[in-house]
């Protein structure tokens, strides 16, 4: 019995040690040379849409911007400028950096927690249960339109949104149209480029397990 209070009081202590492991953000979007330090692997260069953990650090270099988007308080920053960031559960912190900051819709944030990465679609990757706050492909887009004219220009988080829940409800199709829309508009809007890049293969994946 005592080994085994130890036992979990040590894992408790190296969960401290190392941050836990539970996610509690994503980052939607990265300009720049940004790296993120975890207790697990190091330092490592961070790329968009990679969750995020309590007590994970980006060091951000020169001229480098990111978005967090914290799922517990639908909360979203954007930092920009040389710094290191901690994130928290529920917002970052920094000694020598200020973060734009801007409250999200509950909704947006419960449906980033289900962005897939690529290569895990299906049921390693997506959520099965059924959560949507849109139970149709209407009322998502109508969601979209919403936080799309309430975004910044250069903000993907809004198509981030649209094509998860695309995927969720299996419209594969119609998350294909999307992309090949926001395709045309890669030379007005660069940031595209790279939910371009993580989204069609996912699609691609998709298509191929009908």
């Amino acid at each position: 019995m005592w080994r085994w209070m130890i036992g979990v009081i040590l894992l408790v202590w190296g969960q401290a040690g190392f941050a836990l492991t539970v996610d509690v953000g994503m980052l939607t979007q990265i300009d720049g040379n940004v790296a993120i330090v975890t207790g697990k692997a190091g330092k490592n260069p961070a790329t968009a849409f990679q969750k995020v953990a309590l007590g994970d650090k980006l060091v951000l270099g020169k001229n480098a911007r990111v978005r967090i988007v914290y799922f517990e308080t639908s909360r979203q920053e954007f930092w920009k400028g040389a710094g290191e960031i901690e994130l928290g559960n529920g917002e970052g912190r920094s000694s020598g950096l200020k973060a734009e900051i801007r409250n999200l819709p509950p909704l947006v944030a419960r449906q980033l927690v289900k962005t897939p990465v690529s290569g895990q679609h299906g049921k390693t990757g997506m959520v099965t249960v059924r959560s949507l706050s849109s139970d149709t492909v209407e009322s998502l887009e109508k969601q979209y339109g919403e936080f799309r004219s309430a975004a910044a220009d250069d903000d993907t988080t809004p198509e981030v949104f649209l094509l998860t829940g695309l995927l969720e409800m299996k419209e594969f199709e119609q998350a294909h149209t999307v992309l090949e829309r926001l395709r045309a508009k890669v030379k007005s809007t660069p940031a595209l480029k790279a939910l371009i890049s993580h989204f069609e293969p996912l699609i691609k994946e998709a298509f191929s397990g009908k």
